[in-house]
Protein backbone atom coordinates (compact mmCIF):
# COMPACT_ATOMS: atom_id res chain seq x y z
CA UNK A 1 0.00 0.00 0.00
CA UNK A 2 1.44 3.27 -0.19
CA UNK A 3 -0.75 6.80 0.60
CA UNK A 4 -0.86 9.26 -2.07
CA UNK A 5 -2.70 12.55 -0.64
CA UNK A 6 -4.13 13.30 -4.63
CA UNK A 7 -5.69 10.54 -4.47
CA UNK A 8 -7.44 11.35 -1.15
CA UNK A 9 -7.27 7.48 0.37
CA UNK A 10 -4.47 4.60 0.53
CA UNK A 11 -4.47 2.98 -2.75
CA UNK A 12 -3.34 -0.96 -3.63
CA UNK A 13 -0.39 -1.07 -5.67
CA UNK A 14 -2.18 -2.67 -9.37
CA UNK A 15 -0.58 -3.14 -12.15
CA UNK A 16 -3.25 -2.08 -15.29
CA UNK A 17 -2.11 -4.26 -18.77
CA UNK A 18 -2.46 -1.74 -21.65
CA UNK A 19 -6.34 -3.44 -22.79
CA UNK A 20 -7.49 -2.29 -19.25
CA UNK A 21 -6.03 0.74 -19.46
CA UNK A 22 -7.61 1.39 -22.99
CA UNK A 23 -10.92 1.02 -21.58
CA UNK A 24 -10.57 3.03 -18.38
CA UNK A 25 -9.48 6.01 -20.45
CA UNK A 26 -11.05 5.66 -23.77
CA UNK A 27 -6.86 6.25 -25.43
CA UNK A 28 -6.18 3.92 -28.26
CA UNK A 29 -3.30 1.90 -28.05
CA UNK A 30 -1.02 3.74 -30.57
CA UNK A 31 -1.56 6.96 -28.25
CA UNK A 32 -0.29 5.11 -25.84
CA UNK A 33 2.51 3.81 -27.43
CA UNK A 34 3.28 6.99 -28.64
CA UNK A 35 2.79 9.34 -25.26
CA UNK A 36 5.06 6.23 -23.71
CA UNK A 37 8.06 6.15 -26.65
CA UNK A 38 8.23 10.03 -26.42
CA UNK A 39 8.44 10.15 -22.68
CA UNK A 40 5.19 11.71 -22.18
CA UNK A 41 3.19 9.89 -20.10
CA UNK A 42 4.88 6.44 -19.11
CA UNK A 43 3.93 3.23 -17.31
CA UNK A 44 5.45 3.51 -13.99
CA UNK A 45 5.26 -0.45 -13.65
CA UNK A 46 6.53 -1.92 -16.40
CA UNK A 47 7.59 -0.25 -20.06
CA UNK A 48 7.38 -2.20 -23.26
CA UNK A 49 8.76 -2.01 -26.22
CA UNK A 50 10.45 -5.57 -26.66
CA UNK A 51 8.90 -8.74 -27.95
CA UNK A 52 6.94 -10.46 -25.46
CA UNK A 53 6.78 -7.15 -23.18
CA UNK A 54 3.80 -5.51 -21.88
CA UNK A 55 3.27 -2.33 -20.61
CA UNK A 56 1.51 -2.23 -16.77
CA UNK A 57 0.40 1.31 -15.67
CA UNK A 58 -0.58 1.45 -12.04
CA UNK A 59 -3.77 3.50 -10.56
CA UNK A 60 -1.54 7.20 -10.59
CA UNK A 61 -0.76 6.55 -14.33
CA UNK A 62 -4.21 6.22 -14.99
CA UNK A 63 -5.79 9.13 -13.28
CA UNK A 64 -3.02 10.58 -15.31
CA UNK A 65 -3.51 9.52 -18.79
CA UNK A 66 -7.25 10.68 -18.03
CA UNK A 67 -6.35 14.27 -16.83
CA UNK A 68 -4.46 14.58 -20.45
CA UNK A 69 -7.24 12.92 -22.25
CA UNK A 70 -9.97 15.77 -20.63
CA UNK A 71 -7.05 18.23 -21.20
CA UNK A 72 -6.45 17.00 -24.90
CA UNK A 73 -10.37 17.38 -25.96
CA UNK A 74 -10.49 21.12 -24.09
CA UNK A 75 -7.95 22.50 -26.66
CA UNK A 76 -5.31 22.03 -24.86
CA UNK A 77 -2.11 21.02 -27.60
CA UNK A 78 0.19 17.94 -26.24
CA UNK A 79 3.01 20.74 -26.82
CA UNK A 80 1.50 23.06 -23.41
CA UNK A 81 0.50 20.10 -21.53
CA UNK A 82 4.23 18.55 -21.85
CA UNK A 83 6.05 21.93 -21.12
CA UNK A 84 3.93 22.37 -17.73
CA UNK A 85 4.36 18.25 -16.85
CA UNK A 86 7.81 19.24 -17.49
CA UNK A 87 8.44 22.66 -15.32
CA UNK A 88 6.17 20.63 -12.55
CA UNK A 89 8.10 17.42 -12.78
CA UNK A 90 11.49 19.97 -11.97
CA UNK A 91 9.24 21.40 -8.37
CA UNK A 92 9.30 17.52 -7.85
CA UNK A 93 6.32 16.46 -9.09
CA UNK A 94 6.52 12.96 -9.80
CA UNK A 95 2.91 12.39 -11.34
CA UNK A 96 2.13 16.25 -11.89
CA UNK A 97 -1.35 14.97 -13.81
CA UNK A 98 -2.31 12.79 -10.78
CA UNK A 99 -1.34 15.34 -8.21
CA UNK A 100 -2.60 18.92 -8.78
CA UNK A 101 -5.35 21.21 -10.19
CA UNK A 102 -5.43 21.77 -13.74
CA UNK A 103 -7.31 24.35 -15.92
CA UNK A 104 -7.63 25.45 -19.20
CA UNK A 105 -9.47 28.14 -21.62
CA UNK A 106 -9.07 29.15 -25.17
CA UNK A 107 -6.38 26.31 -25.59
CA UNK A 108 -3.90 27.56 -22.81
CA UNK A 109 -3.20 25.91 -19.26
CA UNK A 110 -3.03 27.12 -16.13
CA UNK A 111 -2.11 24.94 -13.03
CA UNK A 112 -2.71 25.01 -9.55
CA UNK A 113 0.29 25.02 -7.54
CA UNK A 114 1.13 26.30 -3.88
CA UNK A 115 -2.42 27.96 -3.45
CA UNK A 116 -1.75 29.93 -6.78
CA UNK A 117 -3.29 29.49 -10.08
CA UNK A 118 -0.29 30.02 -12.49
CA UNK A 119 -0.19 29.71 -16.62
CA UNK A 120 1.52 26.72 -17.84
CA UNK A 121 5.06 28.85 -18.90
CA UNK A 122 4.31 31.83 -16.85
CA UNK A 123 4.59 31.98 -13.21
CA UNK A 124 2.05 35.49 -13.26
CA UNK A 125 -1.23 34.89 -11.00
CA UNK A 126 -4.26 34.54 -13.59
CA UNK A 127 -7.77 33.96 -13.84
CA UNK A 128 -8.76 30.58 -15.33
CA UNK A 129 -12.54 29.30 -16.26
CA UNK A 130 -12.49 25.80 -17.11
CA UNK A 131 -11.53 23.44 -14.26
CA UNK A 132 -10.55 19.92 -15.17
CA UNK A 133 -12.74 17.76 -12.67
CA UNK A 134 -9.68 15.62 -10.65
CA UNK A 135 -11.69 14.72 -7.98
CA UNK A 136 -14.42 13.61 -9.89
CA UNK A 137 -11.49 11.75 -12.60
CA UNK A 138 -10.19 10.23 -9.64
CA UNK A 139 -14.10 8.71 -8.36
CA UNK A 140 -14.54 7.93 -11.57
CA UNK A 141 -11.54 5.85 -12.24
CA UNK A 142 -12.19 3.86 -9.39
CA UNK A 143 -16.00 3.10 -10.41
CA UNK A 144 -14.32 1.90 -13.95
CA UNK A 145 -12.08 0.05 -12.12
CA UNK A 146 -14.78 -1.82 -9.71
CA UNK A 147 -17.07 -2.46 -12.96
CA UNK A 148 -14.12 -4.13 -14.85
CA UNK A 149 -13.64 -6.46 -12.09
CA UNK A 150 -17.36 -7.31 -12.14
CA UNK A 151 -16.53 -8.64 -15.92
CA UNK A 152 -17.33 -12.38 -16.25
CA UNK A 153 -14.17 -15.02 -16.06
CA UNK A 154 -13.32 -18.03 -18.30
CA UNK A 155 -15.59 -16.83 -20.96
CA UNK A 156 -15.03 -16.42 -24.91
CA UNK A 157 -17.29 -13.78 -26.76
CA UNK A 158 -17.69 -12.21 -29.71
CA UNK A 159 -18.96 -8.33 -29.36
CA UNK A 160 -20.14 -6.57 -32.94
CA UNK A 161 -18.16 -3.74 -33.64
CA UNK A 162 -15.24 -5.08 -31.06
CA UNK A 163 -11.96 -6.21 -32.80
CA UNK A 164 -13.81 -6.93 -35.67
CA UNK A 165 -16.61 -9.17 -34.09
CA UNK A 166 -13.71 -11.43 -33.35
CA UNK A 167 -13.67 -13.92 -30.30
CA UNK A 168 -12.24 -11.98 -27.05
CA UNK A 169 -11.60 -13.62 -23.31
CA UNK A 170 -15.00 -12.05 -22.00
CA UNK A 171 -14.56 -8.22 -20.49
CA UNK A 172 -11.27 -7.32 -22.30
CA UNK A 173 -9.89 -6.40 -25.57
CA UNK A 174 -7.38 -9.83 -25.75
CA UNK A 175 -8.47 -11.70 -28.52
CA UNK A 176 -8.98 -15.48 -28.01
CA UNK A 177 -6.07 -15.93 -31.13
CA UNK A 178 -3.56 -14.00 -29.62
CA UNK A 179 -3.75 -17.20 -26.49
CA UNK A 180 -3.84 -19.60 -28.70
CA UNK A 181 -0.69 -18.27 -30.80
CA UNK A 182 1.27 -17.89 -28.13
CA UNK A 183 -0.10 -22.07 -26.55
CA UNK A 184 0.80 -23.53 -30.18
CA UNK A 185 4.52 -21.57 -29.48
CA UNK A 186 4.82 -23.98 -26.45
CA UNK A 187 3.78 -20.87 -24.09
CA UNK A 188 2.64 -22.44 -20.79
CA UNK A 189 -0.18 -21.06 -18.72
CA UNK A 190 1.89 -19.73 -16.85
CA UNK A 191 3.85 -18.03 -18.78
CA UNK A 192 0.35 -16.76 -20.49
CA UNK A 193 -0.38 -15.26 -17.45
CA UNK A 194 2.46 -13.63 -17.28
CA UNK A 195 2.18 -11.57 -20.79
CA UNK A 196 -1.67 -11.31 -19.51
CA UNK A 197 -1.44 -10.29 -15.73
CA UNK A 198 -5.15 -9.42 -16.38
CA UNK A 199 -6.39 -12.86 -17.23
CA UNK A 200 -7.39 -15.03 -14.70
CA UNK A 201 -6.69 -18.83 -14.72
CA UNK A 202 -10.36 -19.11 -15.64
CA UNK A 203 -9.91 -17.00 -18.70
CA UNK A 204 -6.77 -19.28 -19.61
CA UNK A 205 -8.51 -22.29 -19.33
CA UNK A 206 -10.96 -21.00 -21.04
CA UNK A 207 -8.84 -19.93 -24.27
CA UNK A 208 -7.24 -22.79 -23.95
CA UNK A 209 -10.05 -25.44 -24.48
CA UNK A 210 -11.29 -23.13 -26.63
CA UNK A 211 -8.31 -23.86 -28.99
CA UNK A 212 -8.78 -27.67 -28.42
CA UNK A 213 -11.95 -27.46 -29.75
CA UNK A 214 -10.92 -25.90 -32.39
CA UNK A 215 -8.34 -28.40 -33.17
CA UNK A 216 -10.77 -31.01 -33.14
CA UNK A 217 -12.72 -29.98 -35.30
CA UNK A 218 -10.14 -29.30 -38.05
CA UNK A 219 -8.96 -32.70 -37.58
CA UNK A 220 -12.60 -34.34 -38.00
CA UNK A 221 -13.06 -32.53 -41.46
Amino acid sequence: MFYDPSMGEDVTIRAFPVEKVQALTGLTRRRLQYWDERGFLQPTLARGGGRGRVRLYDFRDVVALRVAAELRRGGVSLQEIRKAVDHLRQLDYAHPLAEINFFHENGRLYFEEAETVRAGRRPEQVVAVFRVPFEAIVRSVRADIAKLDERPHGEIRRQRGLLGSKPVIAGTRIPLASIQRLAADGATASQIGELYPDLTDEDIRAALAAGSVTRRRAHAS
